[in-house]
């Protein structure tokens, strides 16, 4: 083999693990909230931050084994706790907006959440998260 098929050769190795690289960084688009993939407590927020919903959609949080915690508001109105729907099975927590609870239908625009969360073993080292969506209609 010669001197120059062996650098065409390295350099198409290179560009190829480049492109794998460069794949593996842009992924597909639905594990980019850097806030999430770093934090051990919380698995998933409902809605996605950023995501369009409308007046009568959820809002969330599932928590990672070990991990629990609560709405603490949604806009500018905080949610009681006997409002907020806890699963264990699923380690979650929701608020669905409806008649006859603190919020009946999220008002159109943009929204911010807030939870407060901890690990099961020490409930008094409490973290919190906020993201905000938009809702339509």
């Amino acid at each position: 083999m010669t001197r120059r098929n062996s650098i065409i050769i390295c350099s198409l190795l290179a560009i190829g693990i480049a492109v794998l690289v460069l794949a593996g960084l842009v992924a597909d688009g639905d594990n980019n909230d850097i806030v999430l993939n770093s934090n051990p407590g919380v698995l998933e927020l409902i809605p996605n931050r950023g995501d369009e919903v409308i007046a009568q959609t959820n809002i969330g949080v599932v928590f990672s084994p070990t991990w629990t915690g609560e709405i603490i508001s949604i806009g500018d109105t905080q949610i009681p706790l006997d409002q907020q729907r806890v699963e264990r099975g699923l380690n979650s927590v929701v608020f669905r907006p409806e008649t006859g609870k603190i919020i009946d239908r999220l008002p159109a625009g943009d929204i911010c959440a807030s939870i407060a969360y901890w690990e099961v073993q020490t409930p008094d080292r409490r973290s919190n998260l906020n993201w905000c969506f938009r809702v339509i209609g």
